[in-house]
């Protein structure tokens, strides 16, 4: 690959050499067989990349080869004129030109009127400037810029000489920006978005190896994305909402349609080995938050060691998700610089650079998950940094929500909001485009949604968790409410006219469900009924619905998600009881009403031990209480039901009422 002295440890083409062979090994290896190759680079693939190497930075090593007296580009096109007479087994020797010119497009900042030359050729700049310092370098890089575009037909040609055997190549000419834009469509999609942007054609019914009209394709793919974003990289969600990109995103897709192969791949990282996505996690735990990752299970992969700059992090199969033990990342660095664990099967990757994290409840994770779309009518908390704040506040004020305040998370650096719920989709959809949230994207409601049921929780309070025998019922959209578009278990479901379909009575099994429609699917879980305490009490028949047994005596109160009370209305001990068996006074019971917003009854006897019993599964919600209402919890707060099925969803009614009190009133137990 080298000439002269290029081999030589102390030659200025060493670390030139080995970017070269670094590029050619994760972007034009072997793995890249067949499949249509992006030369994304950015900051963050740069620093993964180069791992602990002690080598130049890519824009150091490219700029000291340079011959910044003429053209600078000369040195790499004499180096590629020499490749070009030998056997050419590996990649053209100006990778690493490129990948600067790529990263140059990865920084530029653009604006209303979309991407152009100027901007471009100053983040060039930014990136190949000269050891000797000085600001006159940008002309000739600009003026001198042909030798960079016939460098890059010099890849395309070498790619189709091998005729996949080292990736299909998405090098073309853009009418629109001839020159730059080469480097610009490089730096748009990123390998790892080939599985959703392969889920797309499969939606599409699009064919492969057939061209397309790219403005038809493009059109497709902004609808499309709006409901399914999984998969995207945050990258090419900023270009789908550029209309200044679209010359560049168009005979891009077009390319990348024509290199499919008809197949739904899984999602793949930049090393072309399988994607597994670390998500963070916080549990609600009674002492505070607490953090940890979080990995779907991905087919193909049982077990893997993968390597990050702190360690290796072990992954084992346990259902639907991996056991990760070993090395953990660090949150807080993972969040800001981004992170890829290398395996020998599998990446998992943490896309970094972000100030707004949107979390929501995950039956699988058994915890708050991180997502990237909102939509109405669930909860989220939001994680953010002190840069996220003034985003994440315009997005609440819109959606007419009081900022209140956030609280202590164990990543340094970060907050957690309570959490929220939005219930208008125009608001929302609105709001969030003008808030400067970059790193969400709303999900319309044309899905399906559960409705009714039973909710039941084991350990932590799961939103899609339902008893065995009281299932949900679905609504579905009018629009999929047609013959065959609606799956249940992948069996068609039968819809009536107004969309409420009943999935009670089917027969169904414990664990997981799946409804699908219109590409998007909704799961759901059904647990058993748990058997009664051993000496339980049976409800006797012909009990009234909708009331409770409670002591005739004592302090007996209801309390809603709100932390407020309300006194149960209970008459008095009959005449002939206190008469007859005076004995036995105090110790009858009296069926009540139990009012629509309780969730909790509690039962205070005359020697002050309160009983605590759960009504329905419903979060704390608490905003301010009453004086009376804090007197009422100050007996509460320390009370712990460890060991009944409703303890930890108690624990977080106890700490949202400790949150009301005075510093010093109370601290965690």
């Amino acid at each position: 690959m080298s000439e002269g002295s290029g081999n030589r440890p102390d030659s200025r083409w060493a670390a030139y050499e080995w970017w070269q062979a670094r590029l050619a090994s994760a972007f034009f290896g072997e793995h890249r067989r067949d499949t249509p190759v992006l030369f994304f680079i950015n900051d963050s693939e740069l620093r993964e990349l180069q791992g602990g190497a002690e080598v130049q930075d890519l824009g150091t090593a490219v700029s000291s080869v340079l011959a910044w007296h003429g053209n600078p580009y000369d040195p790499v096109s004499h180096r590629c004129r020499t490749w070009r007479r030998g056997k050419r087994e590996d990649p053209p020797p100006c990778l690493p030109l490129l990948a600067a010119a790529v990263l140059a497009a990865a920084k530029m900042q653009r604006t209303e009127a979309g991407p152009g030359a100027p901007a471009y050729y100053a983040r060039l700049a930014e990136v190949l400037r000269p050891a000797w310092g000085g600001e006159q370098h940008r002309k000739p890089l600009e003026s001198n810029y042909e030798t960079v575009v016939g460098q890059w037909i010099c890849l395309d040609e070498w790619l189709r000489e091998q005729d996949g055997a080292r990736g299909l190549s998405t090098v073309k000419e853009n009418p629109t920006y001839r020159k730059i834009g080469y480097a610009q469509s490089q730096a748009l999609v990123r390998a790892s978005d080939h599985a959703a942007l392969q889920r797309f054609f499969r939606s599409e019914g699009l064919s492969p190896g057939r061209s397309a009209d790219g403005g038809r394709l493009l059109k497709a793919l902004r609808m499309w994305s709006a409901v399914n974003p999984e998969g995207l990289s945050q990258r090419l969600r900023q270009a789908l909402d550029s209309h200044a990109e679209s010359p560049l995103l168009q005979p891009l897709l077009v390319t990348l349609l024509e290199g499919w192969d008809g197949s739904a791949a899984q999602g793949r990282a930049d090393s072309g080995r399988l994607r597994i996505r670390l998500r963070v996690v916080l549990e609600d735990e009674f002492t505070g938050w607490e953090t940890r990752w979080h990995a779907e299970a991905v087919a193909g992969v049982d077990r893997d060691s993968l390597q990050h700059p702190a360690g290796a992090l072990e992954l084992e199969l346990a259902d639907q998700v991996y056991r990760l033990s070993g090395v953990m990342p660090d949150v807080a660095r993972a969040l800001q610089h981004g992170l890829t664990a290398r395996g020998t099967k599998a990446d998992a990757c943490v896309e970094g650079g972000r100030d707004v994290l949107v979390l929501r409840e995950d039956p699988v994770a058994g915890g708050w998950a991180e997502t990237d779309k909102l939509t109405v009518f669930e909860p989220y908390v939001f994680l953010f940094t002190r840069s996220g704040q003034g985003p994440l506040q315009r997005l609440l004020a819109d959606t007419g929500h009081q900022w209140r305040r956030p609280e202590s998370v164990p990543i340094p650096g970060w907050q957690v909001t309570p959490e929220l719920r939005f219930d208008d989709e125009q608001v929302l959809a609105a709001a969030l485009s003008r808030s400067g949230v970059r790193s969400v994207r709303h999900h319309p409601v044309r899905r399906l949604s559960l409705r009714n049921g039973l909710l039941v929780k084991r350990e932590w309070r799961h939103r899609s968790l339902f008893m065995l025998g009281a299932e949900p019922d679905v609504m579905v959209p009018e629009e999929l409410r047609g013959p065959g578009l609606v799956t249940l278990d992948g069996q068609p479901l039968e819809v009536p006219s107004d969309g409420l379909t009943v999935l009670r009575g089917r027969g169904l099994t414990p664990g997981r469900h799946v409804l699908a429609a219109g590409g998007t699917a909704t799961d759901f879980y059904l647990e058993p009924a748990p058997e009664p305490p051993e000496g339980a009490p049976a409800e006797p028949p012909g009990t009234p619905p909708g009331t409770v047994a409670v002591p005739l005596d004592g302090d007996v109160r209801f309390l809603t998600a709100r932390g407020h009370f309300l006194t149960a209305g209970r008459p008095p001990e009959p005449v002939w009881w206190t008469e007859r068996a005076p004995v036995l006074r105090g110790g009858g019971t009296v069926r009540v009403t139990v009012p629509p917003d309780a969730v909790w009854l509690v039962a205070i006897s005359g020697a002050g031990v309160p009983a605590v019993t759960l009504l329905r599964t419903q979060a704390p919600a608490f905003e301010s209480l009453s004086r009376a209402a804090k007197d009422f919890w100050s007996g509460l707060v320390l009370l712990d039901l460890a060991g009944v099925p409703h303890a930890s969803l108690w624990k977080r009614y106890r700490e949202a009422a400790l949150s009301q009190f005075p510093r010093g009133g109370f601290t965690r137990v």
